[in-house]
């Protein structure tokens, strides 16, 4: 019996062995060959369980009659470049990305490399999956193998030109994204203190999720140590990154994405960005002084890359660490992040705490804060109710907005969680709305 929890707002996604195993692999192989009805690109990250989810979701695609692309161990990154690079309908990454060992999961994408999700397509596959009536074909379907490394590699350094020979430290969090990290790096001469590249499904040194503070702490604490130009921490899956300057400091995402749109908007005034509801209001007001568009979009990254692959645009980015270019097919990469950043402070000659400082001064934001409550929804309304005089907008949770400050506050997905994040004009302003705003969330 196939847990429905699995199927997940954009992607399929649970616990090995228990929500999800060969089984579910097979069914899900077997509905998604049906759903897509031409070749499908496969990839794996290094859990231990993928090679058994590989194994059946494939055996399943080949047993509906359609063929598949085996890439091998890869990042989400090179198996979207090649649904996107070499038009293919279908494409499916056997990952859990950031989460912890005992998860697994598999993303499922569409044509142009869009990501599946709730309203577009893993509705229609979970229906398929539990109505039992999917008949195999009379002809198999075939299994090749192609390794994409060097031409994913020719693409994205090809879009990057010349860059200064900086003293790196790089964390892979031993996920996959050192199997194109290290040679891209090694190619553009920079010189690399490497951290847990060596792929490793149990996570020995610290979970691969750069989003939490705790796993960023290594790399701070090396970039210090080895006196590095830049740190940068990837995710599981290689298609997030977190930068960390000289002094050993993460800084928000937001203001990355405003720093960069600075710079690439200029000859491209008129283009679309599309930025997280979470950032600051500073971001949006860089944008449309550069001449760009600002597109609010709601949180999940998948909705993100949708908009700049179908809606056409300049970049996008959110608050978790993807970045996506629409010159990389609206892909968000960590390596071409990372490529981005180090191209853009060879430009400059600016550190990278200088190529954000102008953008960062005078804004004072919490980032993201998490509460667990009774219920989420009451949450929201509450605050809703206290705040009603001000702007509301209801793209994702509650935003409300006022001249000086505005908060959002949105409810969790798969927790009784709420997550709530404010900006005010001054630091006394925010800690005195913090403060209020958290009484009236935990009611």
């Amino acid at each position: 019996m196939i847990d429905e929890r699995i199927f997940k707002a954009y992607d399929i996604r649970g616990t090995y062995p228990d929500q999800i195993n060969g089984e579910a692999a097979y069914e899900i192989g077997k509905a998604f060959a049906s759903y897509v009805g031409d070749a499908i690109v496969v990839g794996r990250d290094m859990r231990e369980s993928s090679a058994e989810i590989f194994e059946n979701f494939v055996r399943a695609i080949n047993e509906m009659g359609v063929d598949v692309v085996d890439l091998g161990l890869c990042t989400t990154p090179m198996l979207n470049f090649v649904v996107a690079h070499k038009n293919f309908k279908g494409g499916a990454m056997i990952t859990a990305s950031h989460n912890p060992a005992n998860y697994n999961g598999i993303k499922l994408i569409g044509e142009k490399a869009v990501q599946l999700n709730k309203e577009r397509g893993i509705s229609q596959i979970k229906e398929l999956v539990f109505k039992n009536g999917l008949k195999s074909a009379e002809n198999k379907g075939a299994i090749s193998t192609e390794d994409i490394l060097g031409e994913y590699l020719n693409y994205i350094c090809s879009k990057i030109g010349e860059v200064k020979p900086l003293k790196l430290v790089v964390d892979c969090g031993n996920g996959v994204a050192g199997i194109s990290a290290s040679p891209a790096f090694e190619r553009l001469g920079f010189d690399v203190e490497k951290m847990y590249f060596e792929p490793d499904g149990t996570f020995p040194n610290h979970q691969p999720n750069p989003a939490e503070d705790k796993n960023l702490k290594d790399c701070e604490n090396k970039v210090l140590e080895v006196g590095a130009d830049l740190g940068i921490v990837f995710d599981g899956d290689g298609d997030r990154a977190f930068f960390v300057d000289k002094q050993g400091r993460t800084h928000n995402p937001g203001f990355l994405l405003a720093a960069i749109a600075d710079q690439e908007l200029k000859g491209k005034e008129g283009q679309k960005v599309y930025y997280d509801l979470r950032f600051s209001k500073g971001v949006v007001e860089t944008i449309e002084k550069a001449g760009g568009i600002a597109v609010k979009t709601k949180v999940g990254n998948p909705f993100f890359k949708e908009q700049l692959i179908m809606g056409g645009g300049l970049m996008a980015a959110e608050y978790s660490g993807h970045f996506m270019y629409g010159e990389h097919y609206g892909l968000d990469d960590g390596l071409f992040s990372a490529l981005k950043v180090i191209s853009w402070m060879s430009k400059t000659g600016q550190t990278f705490s200088e190529f954000l400082a102008p953008y960062e001064a005078g804004r004072f934001v919490t980032g993201e804060i998490n509460f667990e409550v009774e219920d989420p929804q009451k949450s929201i309304e509450r605050l809703e109710d206290e705040f009603k005089d001000g702007k509301i907008d209801h793209l994702d949770g509650v935003t409300i907005e006022y001249d000086d400050w505005w908060v959002n506050l949105r409810a969790s997905n798969t927790e009784p969680v709420v997550r709530l994040n404010i900006e005010a004009n001054s630091e006394q302003l925010l800690n005195e709305k913090k403060e209020a705003i958290i009484k009236i969330v935990k009611g």
